[in-house]
């Protein structure tokens, strides 16, 4: 084994008394096996426990617990977090992984409830207190005379407030109430047959940075196979519905014999309808995928639809004509996470499916470079979150701040750039009304002379460049990233293959990389003639129309949310002609 460069490891974790129990007994594991490993505790205050007085649903419960983390990997505050793996979203950003998934005790849920009351004794009328919609359909699925009502607060907290007589009873993960002691005011526990858990409850899931081979290398001791293998399956169900945290979705696998057995379940929030689902299989992510689809064809499907038509998050500006729509999302996997999570708001059923994927180039030394020479730039342009994501982590490695930067001007090449540069804490000066490179290059406010670093990708087009020198400016261009084809889950091509509604591609390279991709293992394929081929840009029109696809609309805002309000234009368009 390798000698380790790093014996001082910073673990993040929540300040309640649950997660810090968690955080203390992941580092006892690591030290069992690292005794010469210094561990320190940073503790953070994430949006969910920040905003005690919102349901989750209502925040939209994706990563409320978790974000803040994410900041401080980047920003290397911090080496690992640990996590209650249900509370981990499904999509992550490709930087972060799971370094290791251990722990995990009783799955289920229990009751705490006043007058020692079971669910099949709670008086009629009794007040219920959960934020979960996945408890409160299964609750209401079997109680209907119940009355259910948001509780927020630790769980700690939560009992308190039953015992005080605020509710009659609360459902409580079984592993939280036992891990703090607190078991002795449990007054069922309840089968999973009775509520099926969250996907990954009672599990710990430990997070860090990908390229962190070190940290992962030391995490890998306590990873727990078997335990990896249930919870994946759990987890691969939940993102093939494309449903979150706050999800009234529910599974649970186990291995029996060497195989994956996994029941899944989604139901609506008042728990008229129920759709339950069970197999087995060697392969978990198959099974799962075999699962989700079986539930949308049983009735899942209208389930989700109506609870994202109804979600507090959802645009109304859809006008519901995308509910149920198969929507292919083509871009890297980062990038494609907010846009599914929009789709999916608007009652479109999205399929992830990158085609590319973003790799630093190996030899950043160019960069590192000029960012020792950023004062003798004039302006720094960038074209691509991925140009600013690994200028930035670049830009902290040599121990500089956001604040450093203001020696030189910043551009944005659109507003999605901007945001990534404000959440670094730079401020871009200028944000071209048209977000296309050579828009960019034609507004920025240069005269002859000016220097421009421009960082982006190893291959890109030379149009920008060539306005900025035709205007008289020295550009300096810096390739930092290259684009390769992902390795597309062979799950995601069975699924698109079953047929789709429309594909969103948002550069050449995701329309390329896609269809080789569809192409190598269905050599015939083609979209279906119903299908809507959507384009963010002229750019990326020409490189679908240069392969045989048809384009049918371009957004008028080379944006993201510009090429859902076209996707949502086109099947209004329709709607309104088939006279609905």
């Amino acid at each position: 084994m390798p000698p380790f460069q790093k014996n001082h490891l910073v673990v993040g974790t929540r300040k309640s008394g649950l997660a810090l129990w968690q955080t203390k007994h992941v580092i006892e594991r690591l030290q069992r096996v690292w005794p010469d490993v210094v561990l320190e505790i940073r503790s953070y205050v994430t949006e969910g426990d920040a905003n005690v007085e919102t349901a989750l649903p209502e925040m939209g419960g994706k990563g409320v617990f978790t974000t803040r983390f994410e900041q401080a990997l980047a920003a290397e505050e911090i080496d690992f977090a640990v996590h209650s793996l249900k509370d981990l979203p499904v999509d992550t950003a490709r930087e972060f992984t799971i370094g290791a998934v251990t722990s995990r005790i009783d799955p289920r849920d229990c009751l705490v409830a006043r007058n020692a009351w079971t669910l099949a004794t709670l008086p009629r009328g009794a007040v219920v207190g959960t934020s979960s919609l996945r408890r409160q359909s299964q609750l209401l699925a079997r109680r209907r005379d119940l009355l259910v009502k948001p509780i927020r607060g630790n769980v700690d907290t939560r009992v308190r407030k039953v015992l005080d007589g605020e509710y009659d009873a609360t459902l409580l993960a079984a592993a939280g109430v036992t891990r703090l002691g607190l078991a002795t005011h449990v007054t069922e526990w309840i089968p999973a047959d009775a509520i099926l858990p969250a996907p990954g409850q009672g599990a710990l899931a430990v997070q860090c940075r990908t390229g962190d081979k070190e940290t992962l290398l030391r995490l890998a001791a306590i990873d727990e196979p078997e335990v990896r293998a249930a919870v994946e399956a759990e987890r691969v169900f939940l993102q093939h519905l494309g449903g979150g945290c706050s999800a009234p979705i529910a599974a649970y696998a186990r291995l029996e014999k060497g195989r994956v057995c996994m029941t899944g379940l989604v139901a609506s929030p008042d728990g008229g309808r129920v759709v339950r689902v069970e197999g087995e299989a060697d392969d978990g992510r198959v099974l799962a995928w075999r699962l989700a689809v079986q539930a949308l064809d049983e009735g899942a499907q209208s389930i989700l639809t109506e609870f994202r038509r109804t979600s507090s998050t959802r645009p109304a500006a859809s006008n519901g004509v995308l509910d149920g729509r198969r929507v292919v999302v083509t871009r890297a996997q980062a990038e494609a996470e907010p846009l599914c999570e929009q789709l999916a708001a608007l009652g479109a059923t999205p399929i992830c499916a990158p085609a590319i994927r973003i790799e630093p180039l190996d030899d950043l030394r160019p960069l590192d470079d000029a960012i020792a020479g950023i004062a003798s730039f004039d302006w720094v342009v960038f074209t691509s979150t991925d140009a600013v994501g690994i200028f930035c982590q670049r830009w902290r490695h040599a121990g500089r701040t956001p604040a450093d930067l203001r020696v030189v001007k910043v551009a944005a090449v659109g507003p999605v750039t901007a945001r990534a540069l404000a959440a670094w804490g730079a401020q871009p000066d200028f944000v071209p009304d048209e977000f296309a490179g050579d828009a960019l290059a034609e507004g920025l406010a240069i005269v002859p002379g000016h220097r421009v670093l421009l960082p982006r990708a190893e291959i890109a087009r030379r149009e920008t460049v060539e306005i900025l020198e035709r205007r008289g400016a020295t550009v300096a261009v810096l390739p930092i990233y290259r684009t390769v084809a992902a390795e597309m889950d062979r799950t995601v091509i069975a699924d698109i293959r079953r047929g789709v509604d429309a594909v969103l591609f948002t550069s050449g390279s995701t329309v390329q990389h896609f269809m080789n991709i569809m192409r190598q293992h269905d050599p015939g394929f083609v979209f279906p003639a119903h299908a809507r081929i959507m384009c963010i840009g002229p750019v990326t029109a020409s490189a679908a129309r240069e392969i045989g696809l048809r384009v049918d609309a371009v957004a008028q805002v080379h944006t993201t949310e510009g090429l859902v309000d076209s996707l949502v234009g086109v099947f209004s368009k329709e709607a309104v002609t088939r006279g609905e």
